[in-house]
């Protein structure tokens, strides 16, 4: 009896290191915060299974101990799993070096919207910013890439972004350029690394999507989009590839 009640001590434990690898790994996402607490649960249960087995060696004991802690692992289990989903589709991932790996394996198979975007990086890129999120359920998903490049590299891709562009806007983000008059869905300044996720009105944003014909109907009637382009400062020689799908 003394070896199962060590298991269970051994158990509550490891479940106990598991959960804080967790709540560091997504420390970012308030979806962790929130499950965190659940996750909690199970290994409180298999720490009291312990010190009532502990402190009461009868058989009983471990009768009912036994399948209380399989429950309690396979509740953690669900719950991790759960857990790493959420926070894998509603975290921004920022690390530039898994850029490629990311359009390739996630934006590739979606068709026309990423084929603008540079594979490689360019070696003379300078200040390079990367955000992507998988996005979820009414959540969209987007990729966006920012650097700044000498001035003959970016005069010569605002040239070749200007002759393929069908629609532009100065500054700005998503939610300006929908609402105005003729407007087109766009993108926020993911890569800005603030809070404010509007353009400054040196960018200007291009997209290379279809235009919407006609009057557009009052209040929010984009449901879905697809969209891409490009944002371009001139004046601080940067560049910012995007796309959304949502």
């Amino acid at each position: 009896m003394k070896i199962l009640t060590r298991i269970y001590l051994v158990l509550a434990i490891l479940l106990a290191i598991v959960w804080t690898v967790q709540c560091v790994r997504w420390s970012g996402s308030p979806i962790v915060f929130c499950m965190g607490f659940f996750l909690l649960l199970p290994v409180a249960l298999v720490y009291l299974t312990y010190t009532i087995s502990r402190d009461d060696r009868r058989t009983l004991v471990h009768v009912i101990a036994i399948p209380v802690c399989l429950a309690a692992l396979f509740f953690f289990g669900l719950t991790a799993l759960v857990t790493e989903v959420l926070a894998t589709a509603t975290t921004n991932v920022t690390t530039v070096g898994k850029y490629e790996k990311i359009l390739d394996d996630y934006w590739k198979p979606r068709g026309e919207l990423t084929t603008h975007f540079p594979r490689p990086i360019p070696p003379q890129a300078r200040d390079v910013r990367f955000s992507f999120r998988r996005g979820f359920l009414q959540g969209g998903s987007h990729i966006q890439l920012r650097y700044s490049l000498p001035d003959k590299e970016m005069s010569d891709l605002y040239e070749r972004f200007s002759r393929i562009k069908t629609k532009s806007f100065t500054g700005g983000d998503m939610n300006d350029h929908m609402n105005m008059k003729e407007g087109m869905p766009t993108t926020f300044f993911h890569t800005n690394g603030s809070k404010d996720q509007k353009f400054p009105a040196d960018f200007e944003v291009m997209i290379f999507d279809e235009v919407m014909k006609g009057e557009r109907p009052e209040g929010f009637y984009w449901n879905h989009a697809r969209c891409h382009g490009v944002a371009i400062s001139r004046t601080r020689h940067e560049i910012v590839y995007w796309a959304e799908s949502w």
